[in-house]
């Protein structure tokens, strides 16, 4: 039936829904994403690697120096971000895509992760903090295969184990050294700081697995902003109950070194939640995580500066064997995740079809906010039968 009170042609029609269904196929086909691109998404990895490496080494330098306000350092990024995204969010003037629970759920994990990390600092070595957080690392792949659905090859297994035992190695090469023999006399509680940056590092894989699904079901913008939010709050309240009398000692001591340091810790982090939803949308929880291994080496460089450390050569040959297993991954391919939408390589997000649109003084191509993102099916002409 043609919709105008008349028969349609039946052999036309088969056609035509022949003609939608292997057009259908290939939008929702997952395309595997060529070298080069998957070279640059690695490489722009690193740039968030050496975040990480600067929100590392100003925690430290803060504990040095007595200063014990793990939420405190990272309150201020979360304001950040609930001010500039939410700023966008109330400009597009829509309801949220996502219940607020989901947000909530995610921001504690998050809040409570960076909490937690940054404590650590307290009780052992940048060195350990930076080997032992990859710990989130089975932490996605294992919640990734189990709530993302993702399929790992064997490459994929095995370059992520690659990865792993060179950060046994490393781990190795740690415990050969002793903190004496490295000059790094931190480690008040070793144990404690170690048992500190394992639970933190699951809340981190929680967090990052959650954030990966939103920014690819949902959207990156209205993702940062419940983040922002919802963080500041949580870790407001933190804040006043925890660290009141470490911040009315912080502002007494009125040291301007102190201060520096607390400002770059906060634009390293605020760095990292900029650039990771943007990358996760290109890219998986999982590789993320094993492209930051390489962090663990970058802060030997900074430790051999500031720390005056003393690293063995098992270092280099540990960085040397992380960065074969990426490759290894890399050469794999993209991971399938059946939980997921599968789309085309010139995929734009809500989010950059807007920010497009609005440099280009346009209209989105998407045509209303508050709808779910559209359908295969609405993406097609309509045939009538």
């Amino acid at each position: 039936y043609d919709g105008k009170g008349e028969l349609g042609d039946p052999a036309s029609t088969e056609v035509e829904a022949e003609t939608v269904d292997s057009t259908r196929q290939e939008i929702t086909a997952q395309p595997s994403r060529g070298w080069n691109e998957r070279m640059k998404i690695a490489l722009a990895w690193q740039v968030v690697s050496v975040l990480l490496t600067g929100t590392a080494v100003f925690s430290q330098l803060l504990a040095d120096q007595g200063v014990n306000l793990p939420t405190t350092q990272s309150f201020i990024n979360y304001v950040v971000l609930g001010l500039i995204y939410g700023g966008i969010m109330l400009r597009r003037g829509r309801r949220p895509r996502e219940v607020w629970w989901k947000y909530f759920a995610i921001a504690v994990a998050d809040v409570e992760g960076n909490f937690l990390l940054v404590l650590a600092y307290q009780y052992t070595t940048i060195t350990s903090v930076q080997l032992l957080d990859c710990f989130t690392i089975p932490v996605v792949i294992i919640l990734s295969r189990q709530f993302l659905g993702v399929r790992y090859s064997w490459m994929h297994l095995g370059g992520a184990g690659l990865a792993l035992a060179g950060l046994a190695l490393l781990v190795t090469a740690d415990a050969i050294m002793g903190t004496k023999d490295s000059g790094d006399e931190s480690a008040s509680n070793p144990i404690l700081g170690d048992i500190l940056v394992m639970i933190g590092s699951t809340l981190y894989g929680i967090s990052n697995v959650g954030q990966e699904y939103m920014v690819k079901e949902r959207d990156r913008i209205e993702f940062l902003a419940h983040l922002g939010v919802f963080g500041a709050i949580i870790s407001g309240i933190q804040m006043g109950i925890l660290e009141h009398e470490g911040i009315k000692d912080l502002f007494l001591r009125g040291d301007p070194v102190l201060f520096a340091y607390m400002l770059g810790f906060g634009l390293s982090l605020l760095g990292m939640y900029i650039f990771v939803p943007i990358l996760l949308e290109r890219s998986s929880a999982t590789f993320m995580n094993l492209s930051l291994l390489t962090a663990d080496f970058y802060s030997l460089v900074v430790a051999l500066v500031l720390f005056h450390a003393k690293p063995s050569f098992l270092y280099f040959i540990a960085f040397c064997i992380i960065v074969g297993g990426l490759i290894i991954y890399n050469l794999a391919g993209d991971a399938p995740a059946s939980r997921l939408s599968q789309r085309p390589s010139n995929f734009k997000s809500k989010s950059e079809e807007e920010m497009s649109a609005a440099i280009n003084g346009g209209v989105p191509h998407s045509s209303n906010g508050d709808d779910e993102a559209k359908s295969v099916q609405d993406e097609l002409p309509q045939v009538g039968v």
